[in-house]
């Protein structure tokens, strides 16, 4: 097995494209509850082929903070969880998503091709990364040694929203696998994602008092400046030297000018490279305090860190080495950095399990109206991940995986 794999799987190129295509026209952003259950069920028909355990798992509704300082209750779509061989003496868990960040109301809504590319929602980030998945599935089960490899695929609906709810469950699954599998897009020339940054997604609710800005201007407690008070602060945690960013996105609130506003939400982000430097947490609570203590105004935190810090450790080097030996194999040059992107990876990697996240298509300018992936890539990275998936049994098999 060897260039022969790539050769075989061009001739199943161009399904992969129209299969990606149909999947990429119909909307599923996160939200779009009806748009993420159509797309679940042509996911489930698509990997019928592969596994008669297929099961949809509920998530927990999730909690959002609203423009007003309220919070509100989501629900979401279940994840889709595929499983095979589940006594076979490798145990694999290949995780992705069927949601997108494109919301129903977006403009971008269809797939076209454009010279080398395909582009539209989701062809790279991260649809065209399941299909290409289920052929190297195709592949691995094809073969003699197929069903010596055990498989739980979960396809979650809310990565694109950090998986606030399907976290759990990807921890729960990574306990029981050897290897992780996941099928984020590289980069267009195909480098991979290294070590990554964790991340967390919060929301600050400010509470003042309301009052006419004539009569009773200094009766009131005026929530907008609090909360511009305390971003200013926030912005003044992010440290080029440790790599922890801070970034304010939006602050809500305010009305009409001769009205002392009393309620503002500040959203913002955190992304720190290791684990302990969560206790920023304890910096920003000391401010809210503070903050609270001179303005009058009821200052709240909400949020939580749901991606851990994701190092090259020893035993994820090893692993990356072992995918730049069988692109070797097959005339591909494999490289990775650093990134301060974060996916599912992070989760798994916190849960002890050694992963790749990148195996998806190569593809770029995703989260924009601009992405794209590259046609050429869908054969290309599905041998790849055959290809590495008959390492990792060969290995599993001859008891040599140590990490």
């Amino acid at each position: 097995m060897s260039i022969t794999i790539i050769e075989s799987l061009k001739q199943v190129q161009d399904d992969m494209i129209q299969t990606t295509r149909k999947l990429c026209d119909i909307n599923s952003g996160s939200y779009n509850s009806e748009g993420l259950a159509n797309v679940a069920d042509e996911l489930k028909i698509l990997f019928s082929t592969l596994f008669t355990d297929i099961k949809e798992v509920p998530l927990k509704p999730i909690q959002r903070v609203t423009a007003s300082g309220k919070i509100e209750e989501i629900e979401l779509r279940p994840s889709l969880v595929f499983k095979r061989n589940p006594e076979a003496p490798m145990q694999l868990l290949m995780t992705g998503h069927y949601d997108t960040v494109f919301p129903v109301t977006s403009s971008f809504q269809s797939t076209w091709i454009e010279g080398e590319y395909l582009r539209g929602p989701g062809v790279a980030d991260m649809k065209g990364g399941l299909v290409m998945l289920k052929h190297a599935l195709d592949y691995t089960f094809s073969q003699p040694y197929g069903e010596k490899v055990g498989v739980t695929l979960i396809i979650s609906p809310d990565e694109e929203i950090g998986s606030p709810s399907s976290a759990e469950l990807l921890v729960e699954l990574a306990k029981t696998a050897d290897f992780g599998l996941t099928y984020e897009p590289a980069l267009a020339d195909g480098t991979l994602a290294g070590a990554r940054k964790g991340s967390g997604n919060f929301s600050i609710v400010v509470k003042g008092k309301s009052a006419h800005a004539g009569r009773e201007f200094f009766n009131g407690r005026n929530a907008m400046i609090a909360a511009a008070e305390v971003s200013l602060k926030l912005a003044q945690l992010s440290d080029q030297e440790t790599g922890i960013t801070v970034n304010v996105a939006a602050i809500d609130g305010g009305g009409p000018p001769n009205v002392v506003p009393d309620t503002a939400v500040i959203r913002f982000n955190i992304r720190i490279e290791q684990p302990a430097q969560m206790s920023i947490l304890n910096e920003i609570n000391s401010i809210i305090d503070s903050v609270a203590s001179n303005s009058g105004c009821d200052i709240e935190l909400h949020g939580t860190f749901n991606r851990p810090p994701k190092p090259m450790t020893e035993r994820q080097q090893w692993m990356f080495e072992l995918l730049k030996d069988v692109g070797q194999d097959l005339g591909l040059a494999i490289a990775w950095k650093p990134t301060g992107g974060c996916c599912e990876g992070n989760n798994l990697a916190a849960a002890g399990l050694i992963n790749i996240d990148t195996l998806g298509v190569r593809g770029g300018a995703i989260h924009s109206e601009d992405e794209f992936a590259v046609l050429d890539s869908f054969a290309e990275r599905a041998a790849l991940s055959a290809a590495l998936i008959k390492r990792l049994l060969d290995i599993t098999l001859e008891g040599e995986h140590s990490c």
